[in-house]
Parts: C-alpha cells; sequence; structure tokens
C-alpha cells in the first residue's frame, strides 16, 4: 500500500458514508474477491472488505450493503455487510 493510497483509507473514515444495497454476483472462494451488482453498476470487492471477515459463508446471489470507495482501478465496495442468506445450494 503506498503513502497516498494509506491517507486516502485515513481519509475516507472520515468522510461520510452512503450505503447502497445489492447483490453478490460472483465470489471466488478461493481467490477471494467478487463482484456485488447494485442498481446503478458493478462493484469489485474483495474478501477483506466484509464486516467480519468471515467470506467462507458468501455464495453468489447473497443480499448485502455496502460502501463505495475509490479503488485502484476504479470504485469498488467497501464495509460489506451480508443482509440476507441466498436460497441457492452452496457452491463446493
Amino acid at each position: 500500500m503506498s503513502v497516498s493510497q494509506f491517507f486516502q483509507k485515513i481519509l475516507n473514515w472520515f468522510r461520510p458514508k452512503q450505503r447502497k444495497d445489492g447483490t453478490v454476483k460472483f465470489f471466488d472462494r478461493k481467490k477471494r474477491f467478487g463482484f456485488i451488482i447494485a442498481a446503478d453498476n458493478e462493484y469489485f470487492f474483495h474478501a477483506a472488505a466484509i464486516r467480519g471477515g468471515d467470506y467462507r459463508h458468501l455464495q453468489d446471489g447473497v443480499q448485502v450493503s455496502f460502501v463505495i470507495v475509490q479503488g485502484r482501478k476504479g470504485p469498488q465496495a467497501d464495509d460489506v455487510i451480508i443482509l440476507a442468506k441466498s436460497s441457492k445450494p452452496k457452491r463446493k
């Protein structure tokens, strides 16, 4: 993490955050990243962005709430909270 990214992360803590709701489109447990679909766009997220850090139970189709932050390659989801479990069976 560069110095500018570090300070950007600190500044983001103090800015008011507007949460969005969305659905997990795809999540790869081995690579620990995925995508969330919201009404206006699709957002990348990493397992480290999941509140509580428990990504093992996350699967496609789960309803989540998140905050949009500026990532290295554009907007991405952060502070992801699982709202409702999916009715789809878990992938193995």
